[in-house]
This record gives C-alpha cells, structure tokens and sequence, in this order.
C-alpha cells in the first residue's frame, strides 16, 4: 500500500482529534499547560525526525507518548526560552 503524502499543516489537522485525545488524558493527570504544538514538536524532534511514518503510527506514538518525558520536554523548552529572555 502506498504512502499518502502530507504536508506538515494537513498531518497536523488530519491528527488534530488524536492530539486533542492526549491533551485530555494529560489534562485527567493534571498536567493542563502542554498544547496540542508541543506534542507535535516533541515528536518531531525526537521520534520523527529520521523517519517517514505512516498516519496510523503516527496516531500510536501519539496515543502511547510517555507523559513523563512529554512534561520534561515542555519543562526544559519553557526554561531555556525564559533563559534566552532575561
């Protein structure tokens, strides 16, 4: 079967309804600060980057995304950019 083929914006709304399925599971383990981005950067900096996944696997690593680290990505992003700010 062959790959579709996305841009990054259309695979960003096509897993809107995923993305917006973690932020409430990350929301039930009140961890309500991460946004729908920073989940998409995190994968794409660190579990994409090298790859070309299919959709579904992409809604996998979504779905079964480690909270913990998520919330420490997002927790270094936001203290390194106040670092730059000051």
């Amino acid at each position: 079967m062959d790959k579709e083929l996305f841009n990054n914006d259309e695979l960003f709304k096509k897993l809107g309804p995923c993305l917006n399925s973690k932020i409430k599971e990350l929301k039930r383990n009140n961890i309500d600060y991460i946004k729908k981005e920073d989940i998409w950067n995190y994968l794409k900096r660190n579990k994409w980057k090298d790859s070309n996944p299919y959709l579904s696997e992409m809604v996998n690593d979504i779905l079964y995304l480690d909270n913990t680290l998520l919330k420490d990505y997002v927790d270094g992003y936001i203290k390194d950019r106040d670092l730059e700010r000051e």
